[in-house]
């Protein structure tokens, strides 16, 4: 039995004509009326009652035509579901992503406009640290990874980079460097430092330690942390300084204390990964998804601002 003969029974039981069931299939009735008869041989029974002026369904036929009808709509869900997923607006994508990566605006965009745009989509995110990503990759066991830009490119991986920010440093409240208008890198010399463990991420841990020794600093290291939360929570403890990228640390201004160091220029970034071979059509409308950039939230202008002189001396007082 074939769909097709399920759809030719719903259309002579709908319009109770060979006739007039043969001009809505398309095609001559003596051939419709006999795969109705091979239908009724298969099943082993009479389906519809023949001989009156109009046609009926025999009990048998009326349980069968529900059936069918079920039977056909599945078959057409089954087909738009197949077509959505070749066409990448439906299935699963499995996403391994780093600690600081949903701390981006730009990811955070990028995941929520992506959910509006293709709701039938089912993200799945797993926390992993970039050489595991790399394995699940290889294995493809996920689909995309999120972690420091340059790391996967040099091991054969394809990478787009989504995002690059300087690295300002972070101290804990009350820190006495934190009031110093300008900071050095000299300025943080036998400062406890808190660094990444270079297992968690060491394609971060070797830029960063070449990129000091170049300055001539060497950071005392005193603890490793294999999170960028963990690292946040160690600084914000009192247990020492560490690293933090500009945009992550306006998510941690009451925890910490954020400063530059003029002499210290270090570009971080995190990249798209994924395997060359991976042709995933749903992973392919996410990389290709176009983001709309939201305007930041304008806040309004405090009080003294707006109250003339003694605004614009408060404003310069609290600007020294």
């Amino acid at each position: 039995m074939e769909l097709r003969h399920l759809r030719y029974f719903v259309a002579v039981a709908e319009e109770k004509s060979f006739s007039r069931a043969a001009l809505r299939l398309n095609m001559a009735q003596p051939p419709l009326g006999r795969q109705i008869r091979d239908l009724e041989a298969q099943i082993g029974a009479e389906l519809l009652r023949r001989g009156g002026a109009v046609l009926e369904l025999t009990p048998a036929g009326d349980a069968f035509l529900r059936e069918a009808r079920l039977a056909l709509a599945q078959g057409d869900r089954a087909i738009e579901a197949a077509r959505l997923v070749a066409n990448g607006r439906s299935g699963v994508l499995r996403v391994g992503y780093i600690s600081s990566a949903f701390l981006l605006s730009c990811m955070i965009n990028h995941f929520r406009q992506f959910r509006a745009a293709f709701p039938s989509v089912k993200v799945t995110l797993s926390q992993m640290t970039p050489p595991t990503q790399l394995e699940a990759l290889a294995e493809d066991r996920i689909d995309l990874g999120i972690m420091h830009a340059g790391y996967a490119s040099a091991r054969g991986f394809m990478a787009r980079r989504v995002c690059e920010e300087p690295l300002d440093f972070m101290f804990p409240l009350g820190h006495r460097l934190v009031d110093k208008t300008i900071l050095r890198l000299r300025d943080l010399a036998g400062e406890p430092f808190i660094m990444c463990s270079r297992a968690s991420s060491p394609f971060l841990y070797d830029r960063l330690m070449a990129a000091w020794q170049v300055s001539g600093f060497e950071p005392n290291v005193v603890q490793e942390s294999d999170s960028f939360p963990t690292t946040v929570a160690l600084v914000a403890s009192g247990q020492g300084i560490s690293f933090v990228g500009r945009e992550f640390s306006r998510h941690f201004t009451q925890a910490v204390k954020v400063k530059p160091v003029i002499d210290f220029h270090f570009d971080a970034g995190h990249d798209l990964v994924w395997r060359r071979e991976n042709n995933l059509a749903v992973m392919k409308q996410f990389l290709d998804f176009p983001v709309t950039r939201e305007a930041p939230v304008k806040k309004p202008k405090p009080a003294a601002a707006r109250t003339g002189v003694r605004g614009a001396m408060s404003m310069k007082i609290a600007v020294d």
